[in-house]
C-alpha cells in the first residue's frame, strides 16, 4: 500500500494565496482552509492535494458553508487514510 503525500511549505501556500501569513491562520482558524501539519518541533507544512482542493473550490465560487464542509471532510480523509496505513504497518 503506498500513499505518497506530498507537503507544501507554509511559504508555498502564501505563495499560491497571495495571502498575508495571519490571512492564512484566520482562514484555518475559521474553518475555511484545512490546519497544516506538525512536522518536528519548528516545521509545518500543508497536505498539497488539501490546498489543491481548496483552492479548485474557490475558483468555482464555492459559498463558505460549503467551503467549511468542504474542508471538514478533507480532514476527516486525511484522518481515516492515515487510520489504514498505520494498521497496514501494525498488522
Amino acid at each position: 500500500m503506498k500513499q505518497e503525500i506530498s507537503i507544501l511549505k507554509p511559504a508555498e501556500v502564501l505563495n499560491l494565496t497571495t495571502w498575508s501569513t495571519s490571512g492564512l491562520r484566520r482562514q484555518v482558524l475559521e474553518g475555511l482552509f484545512p490546519p497544516s501539519l506538525n512536522l518536528g518541533a519548528r516545521a509545518t507544512g500543508y497536505i498539497a492535494e488539501e490546498v489543491q482542493a481548496v483552492l479548485t473550490a474557490r475558483s468555482i465560487g464555492m459559498s463558505d458553508e460549503d467551503l467549511k464542509k468542504l474542508v471538514n471532510r478533507l480532514v476527516e480523509y486525511r484522518k481515516s487514510r492515515a487510520s489504514r496505513l498505520l494498521d497496514v504497518i501494525a498488522a
